[in-house]
């Protein structure tokens, strides 16, 4: 991490939001450090993002924060901001380049193993212990999605896995 990017970090809205909101909670608990901690981890990963897709690390976090709409402590993980490897985080300049990459608009289900039209939620119409399947990509299980950046939005996106991509071997 070079100094100047951290300086250049620190003047931005996003940031002022997030340590406004570390330091209430330090305030309140100074004895736990999870807080300097998170704060610590978000700087990190938003530079490790900047680097890795060549974009401005404040206008990253002004982005996350301006999106974040609960707890800091639970916004901030590796859920959400995944690492940029493996199979299962792609990247896009454009949605629109995105959106060519599936010309099918169809996703498959994890559940049910269905082919659903909505990237999110299961619309397969497939019964499952005698129940329409409605599985959902943000459910409590971490199975069968896909993590979407796009860097025109500046955005994460879990979806299903495109019917296209798994055809073409993008995933396993």
């Amino acid at each position: 991490m070079k100094k100047e990017d951290l300086i250049e970090l620190k003047k931005c809205k996003g940031y002022q939001t997030l340590s406004k909101a570390v330091e209430q909670d330090i305030a309140r608990n100074p004895e736990d450090t999870r807080f300097t901690e998170k704060l610590n981890w978000v700087i990190e990963r938003v530079l490790y993002y900047a680097e890795k897709l060549n974009l401005s690390s404040s206008e990253l976090l002004d982005k996350w924060e301006e999106e974040r709409d609960y707890w800091y402590m639970n916004y901030y993980q590796d859920y959400n901001m995944p690492k940029i490897e493996g199979d299962n985080v792609f990247v896009f300049e454009t949605v629109d380049d995105f959106l060519k990459s599936i010309p099918s608009k169809k996703f498959i289900c994890p559940c049910c193993k269905g082919i659903t039209t909505n990237p999110y939620e299961c619309n397969s119409g497939i019964k499952k212990d005698n129940k329409t399947c409605d599985w959902k990509v943000y459910g409590l299980f971490d199975l069968g999605h896909v993590t979407v950046f796009a860097k025109d939005k500046l955005q994460f996106n879990k979806i299903f896995i495109p019917v296209d991509w798994e055809k073409e071997g993008k995933t396993k």
